[in-house]
């Protein structure tokens, strides 16, 4: 079903040239009503594959903790939202930003900058490598991500392509 209702919502964002953006979360009993009980969040990094292999030319911007926690080769995100400790080898993120070109990943809100923040070495080799497929974006009031990057002594050019450039080659301004 999910693959079914990206799909058709793929190929309506490729006729209009725009990114269709992903959300996937696991559920977890965190006392609180977010993420929310008995909410379906449409499947797992898995299914989010399936789809981005059937719509090769619709690009994914992917975001949220269910991806964000892919970034290590762990099994913390089947534990908890807010996976901590080093990024080891083999995570799901990087498979996917290897064999599927139309994967961007949004680095906003606190599961991107978690993920990076968790291990910093990490983090700079991968914005570096995929600077190309990053996007920088603000789901929070106040300025951790951009202190955060600026931290890491990334290339500028690197930089301004996830500051900038990439959303612009996602959305262009001039379409």
């Amino acid at each position: 079903m999910i693959i079914l209702m990206l799909f058709e919502c793929s190929v309506s964002a490729q006729l209009k040239n725009l990114p269709v953006t992903v959300h996937i979360e696991y559920e977890f009993d965190t006392g609180s009503n977010y993420p929310r009980p008995n909410y379906w969040y449409g499947g797992g990094i898995d299914a989010f594959e399936r789809v981005l292999k059937a719509c090769p030319d619709t690009n994914f911007l992917a975001h949220a903790p269910g991806f964000w926690s892919h970034i290590s080769g762990d099994d913390q995100f089947e534990k908890i939202p807010y996976p901590t400790g080093k990024v080891e080898p083999g995570g799901r993120i990087i498979e996917l930003l290897d064999s599927c070109p139309n994967l961007y990943c949004d680095i906003s809100a606190g599961s991107g900058c978690n993920a990076l923040k968790r291990d910093p070495a990490f983090a700079k080799d991968f914005l570096v490598r995929y600077q190309d497929r990053i996007v920088y974006g603000r789901d929070f009031f106040d300025n951790l991500h951009q202190e955060f990057l600026n931290s890491l002594g990334l290339p500028e050019q690197a930089l301004t392509k996830i500051y900038s450039g990439n959303a612009l080659k996602l959305v262009p301004l001039d379409a």
